[in-house]
């Protein structure tokens, strides 16, 4: 299921054996890219993922044709400037009314107690931050090491939106979102009780059995792999098999609505007002608001008369 967190499992050892013994294909990668296209306006679409290591680069030709071709470049939402900093650290300092001990019981706090012994943080850390920013902290630590990451910096350095972020710096091009920071924090903070315990418990669980890992959390290894041969339907295959935990239904619809389908409708929505203007944007978000057959931006978009091209079908 948690593909919710960013956060995935296997052993290291499996990782590593991975890596010897697939055979990858030459030159760069393809990625998740689609072509959208309506009126005078194109838009480039390139799914994300938010930590990655170095056997996903370099881009191939298809994804360097659509950036040299593109005017703007239109990533999720900013978090580098000046303000979305200052707006993340007034969100992560604001006072909470229960401390967390107090919000996910004895038996998850002593939980995450180990879990962060094993990772070498300090607790104290983890009880000065809100529930959502201990559930991402844990994620990128686990998504790195089962990518084959030792240092969490790096792995989120080679996510993919990044290393477009370093393309266009280094090509000066103007920067455009689809949402606010704001928005994004706001779907993080309005997460219920039950999913947030539900996704700490389960980074928990796989830190501390990375054997018990189920799910889209047990093919993390597989995930460079599939994005460098741009193996769309097997992310949409595993997640979709997956997401609706048995006993834990509830949370995970909410975790899908919340984080997927109404970010969805609000990023469709704003790529429709940005091709109308009639230029050409390459455009990074997250693979799965992509990839799903049933539930993805790109649906969306050519319910709306676009016309739409997957370019890198292998």
């Amino acid at each position: 299921m948690k593909w919710k967190r960013v956060a995935l499992w296997v052993s290291i050892a499996l990782t590593a054996a991975l890596a010897a013994a697939l055979a990858w294909p030459q030159g760069g990668s393809r990625g998740v890219l689609y072509r959208v296209q309506k009126g005078k306006g194109t838009a480039y679409l390139l799914g994300s993922i938010h930590v990655g290591n170095n056997r996903m680069y370099p881009f191939g030709d298809e994804i360097r044709n659509a950036m040299e071709a593109s005017d703007t470049f239109v990533y999720e939402c900013d978090t580098d400037s000046v303000e979305a900093l200052q707006e993340t650290m007034r969100r992560m300092s604001q006072p909470q009314e229960k401390t967390l001990r107090e919000t996910i019981g004895e038996t998850l706090y002593a939980q995450l107690g180990e879990v962060c012994t094993r990772l070498n943080i300090p607790l104290a850390t983890m009880d000065a931050q809100p529930l959502w920013v201990v559930i991402n902290t844990l994620a990128v630590h686990t998504t790195a090491v089962e990518m084959g990451v030792a240092d969490v910096t790096q792995a989120m350095a080679l996510g993919v939106e990044q290393q477009v972020k370093a393309y266009a710096t280094e090509h000066d091009k103007p920067a455009a979102f689809l949402e606010t920071l704001g928005e994004q924090l706001d779907t993080l903070e309005g997460f219920s009780l039950p999913l947030q315990s539900y996704l700490l418990q389960s980074e928990c669980e796989v830190i501390l059995q990375p054997e018990t890992a189920r799910g889209m959390d047990a093919t993390i290894a597989y995930w460079p792999e599939w994005w460098r041969r741009g193996m769309l339907s097997a992310f949409s295959d595993s997640y979709l098999k997956g997401y609706l935990e048995p006993g834990y239904e509830a949370e995970c619809m909410e975790y899908h609505t919340k984080l997927i389908t109404e970010r969805n409708q609000r990023m469709a929505e704003r790529l429709l007002a940005m091709l109308a203007q009639g230029d050409t944007r390459f455009v990074t978000v997250g693979l799965l608001h992509l990839v799903l057959p049933e539930d993805s931006v790109v649906g969306l978009l050519k319910a709306q008369g676009c016309t739409v091209t997957l370019l890198s079908a292998p």
